[in-house]
């Protein structure tokens, strides 16, 4: 039987070289090989999986990045014009406006590697609106009219509440301000200017009516003013809460304010505008100029005695210490977002209504969207803290005033 077998593999594998002799060769094993279009797919595949393991890998870090700048945002701040330029903003002194000066004294500006100095002289509507200082801080009732006419700049954050307040010769006959119904008010900046538009809603929230009720007369220098009181040309004047704090305090008595009377504790007297083609240009460098503002301001409030120390140490500030830090802690240095845009709103209606806002097609919604912007949003500041007298709606940060705890 093992023969059989043997003998049969024997002539298959004979017959096998015989066909293979004659030309007639088996077909080949079957191959891998892959089409073209198939290799290339998966070559393509390849390369993007590569490229997306690279994307994911962080860069390089900068080494010149500031540590309060995110990377991310220091690579947006290296492609805005401002990157590496003297950045100017307006100064011109005093209590008021000295948080925008505090950032830069303080070093924060330059934690996030924002060169900025002050330039003195002009107003804010007059620098700030034509570029030739990017930032400034005054009244809303100095800057808001110019806004709604055009000027080019819009507000970025709140300053401070109050500073301002009609007084009265301390012996005056008139005890309220109802008793202003008839009588003449001095003013110091010109008829349709900040004195008076505060005059105007001061006298409104009491129910007189400013248009009708009362006389404004324009004295430009305020020993003019006083001597105008004193011979009686005059009956009420307003002045700066420190004017009056310093070098008449026996002598005047205040009637009614912007920093003291209950009624308008719950707004903003004073906001830091921002040129807008600059603020459009350079979102990310507007952001940290903010953010620096707005740290400067917490400091003014929470650590007062040091700041206005800083101001004399400087020579920005004069008059004496006491009187310059009583009328400083008055101020509530620090206003929230969300309460300097309740309190602009109130004061744009308001505006309106008594025809102070001459464009009278505007409506409220409109003036905001001219005047109010938000640059850096309180909460995405670590720490911050607010010096919101009352607090607004939709308050998102702790309020904190000096000696408090937070």
């Amino acid at each position: 039987m093992k023969l059989h077998r043997l003998t049969a593999l024997s002539l298959s594998a004979a017959m096998a070289l015989t066909v293979a002799g004659c030309g007639l060769q088996s077909e080949p094993a079957a191959t891998t090989t892959a089409a073209p279009a198939e290799t290339e797919a998966a070559e393509t595949e390849a390369a993007k999986a590569e490229a997306e393991t690279e994307a994911a890998e962080p860069a390089a870090d900068d080494p010149e990045r500031p540590e309060a700048v995110t990377p991310e945002d220091w690579e947006a701040m290296k492609q805005e014009p401002a990157f590496g330029t003297e950045l100017n903003y307006l100064f011109n002194g005093g209590a008021c406006v000295s948080a925008k000066y505090l950032a830069e004294e303080l070093g924060y500006y330059q934690e996030y590697g924002i060169n900025a100095t002050y330039l003195q002289g002009g107003s804010v509507v007059d620098t700030v609106g034509t570029g030739k200082c990017m930032w400034g801080t005054d009244h809303i009732a100095t800057m808001l009219v110019p806004v709604t006419n055009g000027v080019n700049m819009t507000f970025v954050c709140g300053a401070h509440i109050g500073c301002k307040s009609i007084f009265v010769p301390a012996d005056s006959d008139i005890q309220t301000v109802e008793d202003l119904r008839g009588k003449t008010i001095a003013i110091h900046d010109g008829i349709g200017a900040s004195d008076q538009n505060i005059c105007y809603r001061l006298l409104d929230e009491y129910g007189i009516d400013p248009t009708t009720e009362v006389e404004f007369l324009n004295i430009e220098d305020n020993a003019a003013t006083v001597a105008a009181m004193e011979n009686g040309e005059v009956d009420a004047t307003i002045f700066s809460d420190y004017f009056v704090l310093a070098n008449y305090r026996d002598d005047m008595r205040m009637i009614c304010s912007i920093t003291h009377s209950p009624e308008f504790q719950d707004e903003a007297c004073c906001v830091t505008a921002m040129n807008k083609d600059f603020l459009a240009e350079n979102p990310v460098h507007a952001k940290y100029i903010v953010k620096a503002i707005k740290r400067a301001g917490q400091y003014a409030r929470l650590h007062s005695e040091d700041a206005v120390q800083l101001m004399y140490d400087t020579d920005k500030m004069t008059g004496k210490y006491e009187d310059q830090l009583e009328f400083w802690d008055t101020l509530h240095f620090g206003l929230s977002d969300a309460f300097t845009e309740q309190s602009l709103r109130e004061i744009a209606e308001d505006y309106l209504r008594l025809g102070i806002i001459t464009k009278q097609d505007l409506t409220a919604d409109q003036v905001m969207e001219m005047a109010w912007t938000e640059v850096c949003p309180d909460e995405e500041i670590e720490g911050l803290t607010v010096g919101d007298p009352v607090e607004p709606e939709n308050a998102v940060v702790p309020i904190q005033q000096k000696g408090e705890e937070a």
